[in-house]
């Protein structure tokens, strides 16, 4: 059976329409409306704007399916809303069960004061609590998670300790990965997570997802969505991204034949150079503005990298690196510009590539380093002026200047970090929240960074033209002229994956 969009605008070409069949764009017309099969499903966009199929290429969507149904602490704005939304956590906890959250964020509390153990200690005696920053790189653990981890003789940089040596309960970066990697999880569950995940995408105009896949639940969220993409119960396109450390589980497994279909394909290795700036575990060449005695943190030495991101390429897997401050950055070029050859063939990308003065990205330019960007960080980071001050605030997410370089740069929500809406990416690209306006992009840049590049840098090439994969986002309105502040409440009217609806507006 068919299917036909109708009455729809193509970014201020005339009013025209699709018909797919097969999974595949059969006809594109412009006007009138063409001889179809009378078993053909039919969506009249009443003017609304056809796109090829909005895709996120940075989310984790076990982690966001996760979240959902634990303690969501985004939005606190004190340490007692912190300490009220935990406690109703382990009132619905059994005894001895963990806790789990995320998205509590000090730059939101009155004194900006990081939370400590004491805070969530009298309402969680009995229960292993971990509640993490926004970020993801930083999380707070209670004493009984202490006690049970047996983390009390750590030291070191990632675990936080206070004036008199004790644990305050803050740990950071690679520590997360020793403390989630005790909490309990099943196949199963994620899978349901992940459909729920998706369900959403749909909603909100995603026709793909490139899903991060985490060091400490690989093997159960691997499992998942093999489960899922056997049985036929993907409802969207995952371009999956593996952690060094499952590697060898996958070859072993043959988990890269067992996924290698259109719904599911592993397409690649994430790799984790530094943390995040609002942690200010991020590297930068030069202090914080305001820590002066910190310059973030590499996760690795520079042979390190480039031993790890050779060995990635060699197995013919695609490099995408986590480098958010200008010292990771830099660090990554170099360790990408070994394996990149001629015009980089296996799309080797930066991932956030959040701090990118003019010599990195002339770099990455002169060696076709991609990037995955997140502009919704550059309206969420409110307090970046704080971080680096104003000279290197210039050169913090510089769409703009990326695209007209000639850099590759795709769009992506690092969900749940932010909204996984690319509605709202597309307008953070165009407004940036009034941050270093001169690096806002017009409408086709921000649509391309979620359309064309996002195909682009998942080694996935197609366009919204006859014989291609009838992907498709349709929106409500038609968007071409439209005043960026107003890009924002433009809805999604369909989604359509393989020809077939994954989401209709009044039809779930």
């Amino acid at each position: 059976m068919g299917l036909l969009v109708k009455n729809c605008s193509y970014l201020g070409s005339s009013t025209g329409g699709v018909y797919c069949e097969g999974g595949r764009i059969a006809r594109v017309y412009h006007g009138g409306e063409p001889d179809v099969p009378s078993d053909t499903t039919v969506v009249d966009a009443n003017g609304g704007t056809l796109l090829q199929g909005l895709i996120d290429t940075h989310c984790h969507p076990f982690e966001y399916g996760w979240l959902k149904r634990n303690v969501d602490l985004r939005g606190t704005s004190n340490p007692v809303a912190l300490r009220l939304r935990v406690q109703a956590g382990v009132l619905r906890a059994s005894r001895g069960e963990w806790v789990v959250g995320m998205g509590w964020d000090q730059e939101a509390f009155p004194d900006r004061r990081m939370p400590t153990k004491a805070d969530i200690d009298a309402i969680s005696p009995d229960n292993p609590v971990v509640v993490s920053r926004i970020c993801g790189h930083i999380a707070l653990v209670n004493s009984a998670a202490i006690r049970l981890l047996g983390l009390g003789s750590r030291t070191g940089p990632l675990f936080e300790r206070d004036q008199a040596g004790e644990l305050t309960g803050i740990v950071k970066e690679d520590a997360l990965t020793e403390v989630y990697r005790a909490i309990p999880r099943t196949a199963e569950t994620l899978a349901a997570d992940l459909q729920s995940v998706e369900t959403e995408g749909a909603r909100l105009g995603l026709t793909a997802f490139h899903t991060i896949v985490s060091p400490e639940g690989f093997r159960e969220e691997l499992e998942a969505i093999s489960i899922l993409a056997s049985g036929g119960r993907l409802a969207l396109r995952h371009r999956v991204y593996i952690p060094p450390e499952s590697l060898r589980f996958v070859e072993e497994r043959r988990l890269r034949s067992k996924l290698s279909g259109p719904r599911a394909r592993i397409n690649g290795v994430k790799i984790f150079t530094d943390g995040s700036l609002g942690g200010r575990t991020a590297a930068l060449r030069e202090p914080y503005a305001d820590d002066p005695s910190n310059s973030g943190l590499l996760k690795y030495r520079d042979e390190e990298l480039a031993d790890l991101v050779e060995e990635v390429d060699s197995a013919g897997y695609q490099a995408i690196v986590h480098a958010i401050g200008d010292r990771a950055v830099e660090q990554t070029i170099e360790a990408l510009s070994r394996v990149t050859g001629a015009g980089n063939p296996r799309r080797h990308r930066i991932e956030h590539a959040g701090l990118l003065p003019r010599d990195l990205r002339s770099k990455m330019a002169k060696h076709g380093i991609r990037a995955a960007v997140q502009p919704c960080f550059v309206t969420s980071d409110t307090w970046a002026v704080d971080r680096l001050g104003e000279d290197r605030l210039r050169d913090l997410y510089p769409f703009r200047s990326m695209l007209r370089e000639g850099l590759v740069a795709s769009g992506g929500s690092d969900c749940p970090v932010e909204s996984l809406s690319p509605v709202l990416g597309v307008w953070s690209a165009m407004t940036r929240g009034g941050i270093v306006p001169e690096e806002s992009v017009g409408l086709d840049e921000a649509l391309g960074m979620y359309t064309s590049n996002a195909a682009s840098n998942g080694n996935d090439d197609y366009s919204l033209s006859e014989g291609g994969p009838a992907d498709l986002t349709i929106l409500d309105t038609a968007v071409a002229g439209m005043h960026p502040a107003l890009v924002r409440r433009v809805k999604p009217l369909a989604t359509v994956v393989d020809g077939a609806l994954a989401y209709s507006y009044g039809l779930g």
